[in-house]
């Protein structure tokens, strides 16, 4: 007689350290769905990642064009966000903005070259920049300078 399939998080939920990374998880999950609720589905999508330490918030967004607007809107969301997680006995008072780092392709070992599609990221890159501009003149030199790199790859 066959045992019952059991999903792998019932195996891995076995183990207490896995069971508190997946419960961590969950945690942030839940507040980077908290965070997103309280922007602009445009800028919402971009936020990639939440963390709540000793009343610091931090957010990662999925790339630099991004990072700004956010710094910008968060006096706007922080205190929204402020009174929801206060609700639960957590408190955020200040919010730190970061880009998540660019994953480079590894060939044999430590040696990181740029990946074939590089070009490609830095031209979507310079078109989100060109996308959170408020400055034409500057972002009309981004969309040409991104045009440029698809071109040549």
């Amino acid at each position: 007689m066959q045992a019952k399939a059991r999903h792998i998080r019932g195996f891995l939920q076995g183990s207490d350290a896995v069971a508190a990374l997946l419960l961590e998880l969950s945690r942030r999950d839940a507040l980077l769905e908290r965070v997103r609720s309280l922007l602009p589905s445009s800028l919402a999508r971009h936020c990639v990642q939440a963390t709540l330490e000793d009343g610091q918030l931090t957010l990662s967004c999925d790339s630099p064009a991004w990072v700004d607007r956010l710094r910008f809107l968060s006096p706007q969301f922080l205190p929204l966000l402020a009174e929801l997680l206060a609700e639960q006995g957590e408190a955020v008072e200040t919010c730190r903005v970061r880009a998540q780092p660019v994953v480079l392709a590894t060939r044999e070992g430590a040696d990181l070259r740029p990946a074939p599609s590089a070009g490609m990221g830095a031209a979507r890159v310079l078109e989100q920049t060109a996308d959170a501009l408020g400055d034409r003149p500057l972002a009309a030199s981004l969309r040409r300078l991104a045009r440029s790199l698809r071109r040549s790859h």
